[in-house]
C-alpha cells in the first residue's frame, strides 16, 4: 500500500520510499549463464530471450534509491490537497467527489493514496499516471521510429508532436475548445509517402465520448475527419501502434483495469553517460527560451543499438547501454471495451512510486501471447526547480510471433530534445488552423 505522510518542513506529501529486496550489485551482467536465479525479476518474454543469449542485462544503481521527492515539490503539494476530492465514475471516469461532475481536473495525482485491496485500484493507478504525463503542461516531441531487419534499418519514419494539457494543468486555457482534455497536432517528416501528413486530436473529457481527430494529406490537399477509434492500428510500416506512446496513450475509459499484483522487478533505464551504470533522478533540463520564459529542453543522451554492433551478438532492437534497476511495480491488466481492439489483454509494469509505466506485455484476441513492449523511463525538472515532467526516452516493441521488432527514440541525434512546458498558441489546435503546425 502507498501512503502519503507529512514533511513539516519540506513537502506537504512525499511517497515514501519502499523497501526492496537485496537486488544484484550495480554492474553485474545477467546472461544465459545465470537467468534461472533472476526469472522471477523479468516478465517471461524478456527473461527467454536472456535465456537464448539474444539479450544480456547489465545492472544499474539508482540515485536516489527511492524516486519519492523525483517530481517537483508543487505536484505533490498539489497531490496531497487532491486527497478526497475525486472518486471513479461508472465505466471509469473521473469526477468531483462533491459534485459528482466532470471538470477540468487539476494539477497533481488525483489518488496520492493506493489501497491494493481496492478493486477499483487498476483504474485509479492510471488516472495516476495521466496525471504524471500531463504535468508539464504543454510540450513539443520529435521522435524516430525505425523498423529492423536482420541488422539493418528496413524503414524509418520522423515525426513532431505539439500537445496543450487541459486536464492537470497549472494554466488557464481560455482559447481552448470547452470540454477538452488535451489538443494534440502530429506532424510526419518520413518517410517519403508520409512527409507533410499532418493530424489533430481532441480528447474529450466526457467519458463516453471518442477522440474527435482530423488530417491532412498533402497528394489531396485537403482535411478530413478520421475514425478515431484505430487505437491499435499500427503507425506507419512499423510494430508500434497509436496507444504505446509511453505505455499507454488511449482513454482510461476506454479499458477495464484491474491491479494484478505488486512486486518487485527489474526495468530500465538510460544511464547518465554511455559509459556509466548510474542512473541520477531528476535530471535538470537547459532552459529553452525560444519556447516561452518557462520552457526547458530534455537533455540529450547516446544510445547504441544492437543494430550499430552486431558483433555483440545480441538482438537489433536490444539497447546495449541500458541498465536496469529492481524497482518496486503494480502489474495492471487493461482489456479493451473496444470488439475490435487487436490487443485482447495487456499487462503494464508501473513503477509504484512514480506512477511510470516501463512495459506493456499483450496477447491477442485469441489468447495467444503476441508483443512485448520495453521502455526506459526518465525524470526531468526545469532549472528553477518548480516545473517537472516524465517522459519514455527509448523504447522497443518486438513482435513474438514473427520474430521482428521496432525501435523509438526521443534522444536520438536525428532529432531536436523535447521541450517541456512551451508556450504555444490554442488556436494552433483548432480544426480550421491546425496545419499552421506543418509550416
Amino acid at each position: 500500500m502507498l501512503r502519503s505522510r507529512l514533511l513539516a518542513i519540506a513537502l506537504p506529501l512525499l511517497l515514501p520510499a519502499l523497501a526492496l529486496a537485496d537486488a544484484p550489485p550495480a554492474g553485474q551482467k545477467i546472461s544465459k549463464d545465470n537467468i534461472a536465479a533472476h526469472r522471477d525479476l523479468l516478465p517471461a518474454s524478456v527473461a527467454d530471450r536472456v535465456a537464448s543469449g539474444a539479450y544480456e542485462i547489465t545492472i544499474g544503481d539508482l540515485k536516489p534509491a527511492s524516486l519519492s521527492t523525483v517530481y517537483a515539490k508543487g505536484f505533490y503539494e498539489a497531490s496531497s490537497n487532491n486527497k478526497g476530492k475525486f472518486k471513479l465514475a461508472d465505466g471509469g471516469g473521473l469526477v468531483s467527489t462533491a459534485s459528482g461532475e466532470r471538470t477540468r481536473l487539476p494539477y497533481g495525482l488525483p489518488f496520492p493514496d493506493i489501497t491494493a485491496s481496492d478493486p477499483d485500484a487498476g483504474t485509479k493507478i492510471m488516472w495516476n499516471f495521466y496525471a504524471t504525463e500531463f504535468q508539464n503542461n504543454a510540450q513539443e516531441a520529435m521522435f524516430v521510429l525505425r523498423t529492423l531487419k536482420g541488422n539493418s534499418v528496413e524503414v524509418e519514419v520522423i515525426g513532431k508532436v505539439a500537445r496543450l494539457n487541459v486536464d492537470f494543468s497549472t494554466r488557464e486555457l481560455p482559447g481552448a475548445a470547452k470540454g477538452n482534455s488535451y489538443m494534440e497536432n502530429a506532424l510526419y517528416l518520413a518517410p517519403a509517402d508520409l512527409f507533410g501528413t499532418v493530424t489533430l486530436t481532441w480528447r474529450w473529457q466526457d467519458s463516453a465520448k471518442w477522440d474527435t481527430t482530423w488530417a491532412y494529406s498533402p497528394s489531396i490537399r485537403r482535411v478530413r475527419r478520421t475514425s478515431s477509434a484505430n487505437r491499435s492500428d499500427p503507425i506507419g510500416p512499423t510494430d508500434f501502434i497509436l496507444d504505446d506512446l509511453n505505455g499507454y496513450s488511449g482513454k482510461v475509459e476506454f479499458m477495464n483495469w484491474k491491479l494484478i499484483e505488486e512486486k518487485d522487478m527489474l526495468v530500465a533505464y538510460l544511464p547518465d553517460d554511455a559509459d556509466s551504470n548510474t542512473v541520477t533522478f531528476p535530471r535538470v533540463g537547459a532552459a529553452a527560451p525560444k519556447f516561452g520564459a518557462r520552457a526547458f529542453n530534455q537533455p540529450r543522451y547516446t544510445v547504441r543499438w544492437g543494430y550499430g554492433d552486431p558483433t555483440k551478438g545480441l538482438s537489433a532492437w536490444w539497447p546495449l547501454n541500458w541498465v536496469w534497476v529492481k524497482r518496486p511495480v503494480y502489474v495492471v491488466e487493461g482489456t479493451s471495451k473496444d470488439p475490435y481492439y487487436s490487443i485482447g489483454k495487456q499487462h503494464l509494469v508501473i513503477d509504484r512510486e512514480t506512477f511510470r509505466i516501463h512495459m506493456k506485455l499483450g496477447w491477442d484476441r485469441a489468447g495467444e501471447y503476441w508483443r512485448t513492449q520495453v521502455m526506459n523511463q526518465s525524470y526531468y525538472i526545469s532549472p528553477k526547480k518548480d516545473v517537472s515532467a516524465a517522459a519514455a526516452e527509448i523504447s522497443f516493441v518486438v513482435d513474438e510471433k514473427r520474430n521482428r521488432a521496432s525501435v523509438s527514440s526521443r534522444v536520438d541525434e536525428k532529432i531536436n530534445p523535447t521541450a517541456f512546458d512551451i508556450q504555444i498558441d490554442p488556436s494552433l489546435f483548432s480544426s480550421s488552423n491546425f496545419l499552421n503546425y506543418g509550416k
